[in-house]
């Protein structure tokens, strides 16, 4: 009996010793990947496949987020395309941290606005709907939850969600995660304690080793993208695709060789018809053989990432992209010195460089869309070459002298303006003793030509220049093949000591679309040229429109990059000037300013500036406004809107003469119903049913 006692006891003895076994074992170590698979969970709001994360969906994504928890990896920097990865690839790594490795995190978004934002509109639906996280974090409703929009608290850390544009926020805690987002957009200093990413980052510093850094952005203009510098200073990891018909591993990329479709026989773009070809064997990849091609990364060692940042060994310098031959990479996509075979140096900062020609989700002739959509718009093509292909632009500048301007008029007149000419808009710039305009018609596809250019002296305080300048706005221009046009739109400066004039006189016309503008820079990101909506001033009812001037001096720096065709074709965007109708320096005032590279506490910001030997640029503003007048209108310019309809057909059957009706007899009156008497209350809707019932 005792002995059966005894067998009893340590049965029971054993299974307590196994139950606090696994109730203290620690849980298996997942990588970033692993975790998402098991764990994470799709809003339905946020998505068009909400559910279960499924990282094989988008397999170009795996080899960011293995770097998360790679060894030595303490850096990530990601140049990517929009509507890829970016935003998911925070959302997974920091809702890794919570629940596999407890940690203080710091998300960063350019503004504190966009942080409360994310924070309500992204983050939270995730947790609420990944149960692992949703047990972590409380409501932010319960009282003492330690939770709010932009900060959440969780056993182990605290995640916080702040803006670039709050220095207070970025230094007041140590973080040893930290997560940006949209880098590039960022503010050039953060209120004058310097580079806001490297405030932030510099918050992680004391957990040496254990800390991550983890940025995402598209790129923007090579001399001032933060992303890109930070690219250039990764192993710059790029995604090799291996070819279905050579089977050969390449990185895809966009030209007129690897990305091609048809046209029909009018010359219209089909871009069903695009395939992707093979910069080896020149074969054309189908649309299914593209997407199998990148769902095959999934299967590779090295998830087809591999490092090509060049380096030096065996006294040479070796360009992994330039090798010929293979075996110059480990399965891991690590470079090996082709000399000795031993490995490259690797600091812990990973860079990874993704187009849209690697997702799986959007077509390819998607992006063939959107690339016709804007080649003809030089803003718009810049703009889809750093969100679809994530390739940063060379920074816009003035391509031709004074001289080369000057060489370029053309045999019209403000007289017979061409005939290509459609709408004229004006830009004007107000001095104290002047008012100076130039006149400006558009044609298909945003071609232009400067009509003329109008000094009006006099003092601007009293009424006669301005009775001048009103009566130069009414006048009409003839174009060579007879056709009236009246000027459309109007910008006229108003900063300066004049203000309160020109916003009264514009204040007065703006029926006839003639606006008070005031020029702002980039300095605080780019900004377009027209507004959505005017600004009221300040000491009156008046409205002001703010023009972003130095992106108007981009857009038409690039116009007058456009080489006009020699035989006389149409010629998009392109900028043509008059024999006749210009001032003696106008030429040198259309080339007075200068783009240049600002250094503000470390960022780089780049601004349009009057050159040092240039005294005058009334000229190149007058063009610029001219431009911001163009986009206050809502025409739409182009050589399909300006097909001529073809002639309806003429009707075959005989049309019966009119009867006429002698001048004595007159017309029989039409009865019409009396109108309806208005009617107040339920009773007097009843009495008037009754009457005439």
């Amino acid at each position: 009996m005792k002995h059966w006692r005894k067998a009893v006891y340590e049965q029971v003895i054993d299974v307590f010793a196994r139950i606090r076994l696994d109730t203290l074992k620690p849980p298996p170590k997942l990588n970033l990947v692993e975790w998402a698979d098991t764990y994470r969970y799709v809003a339905r709001e946020n998505s068009a496949n909400p559910g279960r994360w499924k990282t094989r969906r988008v397999p170009v994504s795996i080899g960011p987020m293995l770097a998360v928890t790679e060894k030595d990896t303490t850096t990530i920097t990601v140049m990517a395309c929009t509507q890829l990865m970016k935003t998911e690839f925070l959302m997974n790594t920091a809702s890794y941290f919570i629940h596999q490795d407890p940690s203080p995190i710091l998300f960063m978004q350019p503004t504190q606005k966009l942080a409360v934002s994310f924070s309500k509109e992204r983050f939270q639906k995730t947790v609420d709907t990944t149960p692992v996280l949703k047990e972590l974090i409380p409501d932010a409703k319960s009282r003492d939850s330690g939770t709010t929009l932009d900060h959440k608290e969780y056993p182990g850390g605290a995640l916080d969600f702040v803006g670039a544009n709050s220095p207070t926020d970025l230094a007041s805690r140590p973080k040893r995660i930290t997560l940006a987002d949209e880098v590039d957009l960022y503010p050039a200093d953060a209120g004058g304690m310097g580079d806001p990413l490297a405030l932030g980052e510099e918050r992680s510093s004391t957990f040496l080793k254990r800390r991550l850094n983890l940025r995402v952005c598209s790129p923007s203009e090579e001399e001032t993208s933060k992303i890109y510098s930070e690219y250039q200073a990764s192993d710059q990891r790029k995604c090799f695709v291996c070819c279905p018909h050579c089977e050969e591993e390449q990185v895809l990329f966009w030209s007129r060789e690897t990305v091609v479709w048809s046209k029909d026989e009018n010359g219209n773009h089909l871009p069903h018809t695009v395939q992707y070809h093979c910069s080896k064997c020149g074969a054309g990849w189908s649309p299914k053989e593209h997407k199998l091609a990148l769902l095959k990364l999934a299967d590779v060692s090295h998830h087809g990432w591999k490092q090509t940042k060049p380096f030096t060994c065996c006294g040479e310098k070796h360009k992994p992209l330039e090798w010929d031959g293979k075996g110059h990479w480990d399965d891991q996509g690590c470079s090996h010195c082709p000399e000795c075979g031993k490995a490259s140096h690797y600091d812990g900062h990973a860079g990874f460089h993704v187009s849209k020609l690697y997702s799986t989700r959007q077509a390819l002739s998607d992006v063939v869309k959107e690339y016709l959509a804007s080649y003809k718009k030089p803003l718009m093509l810049r703009k889809w070459k750093n969100s679809a292909l994530a390739e940063v632009v060379k920074g816009i500048k003035l391509a031709l002298s004074a001289e080369g301007l000057a060489e370029r008029v053309e045999n019209y007149t403000y007289e017979a303006i061409p005939e290509g000419v459609r709408l004229l808009v004006v830009g004007a710039d107000t001095q104290d003793d002047r008012i100076e305009m130039t006149i400006v018609g558009y044609g298909n596809d945003e071609e232009n030509w400067v009509i003329r250019h109008i000094v009006l002296d006099g003092d601007t305080a009293g009424k006669k220049v301005w009775d001048e300048f009103d009566r130069e706005l009414r006048r009409p221009y003839y174009t060579e093949d007879g056709r009236r046009l009246y000027i459309k739109a109007t910008c006229i400066d108003s900063q300066g000591h004049r203000a309160g004039v020109v916003q009264a006189f514009c204040g007065k016309r703006k029926f006839r679309r003639i606006y008070a503008t005031k020029g702002m820079g980039n300095k605080t990101g780019t900004r377009q040229i027209w507004p959505k909506t005017p600004s009221r001033t300040k000491n009156s009812s008046h409205h002001v429109y703010v023009v972003g001037v130095d992106t108007g001096k981009d857009l038409v720096a690039l116009q007058l990059a456009v080489a006009l065709p020699e035989d006389g074709s149409p010629a998009p965007n392109a900028t043509h000037f008059p024999c006749d109708g210009l001032s003696a320096d106008y030429f040198q005032q259309m080339t007075s300013e200068q783009a240049i590279i600002n250094e503000v506490n470390g960022g780089a910001v780049r601004n349009w500036s009057l050159k040092e030997d240039s005294a005058r640029n009334e000229a190149w503003d007058c063009k610029v406004l001219a431009t911001a007048a163009r986009l206050s209108l809502p025409d739409r310019l182009s050589s399909k809107s300006n097909k001529a309809k073809p002639a309806l057909p003429e009707k075959t059957e005989a049309k019966s003469p009119p009867v006429k009706r002698p001048s004595s007899e007159k017309p029989k009156a039409v009865k019409r119903p009396l109108p309806r008497p208005r009617v107040k209350g339920q009773a007097g809707a009843n009495k008037f049913r009754r009457r005439f019932q």
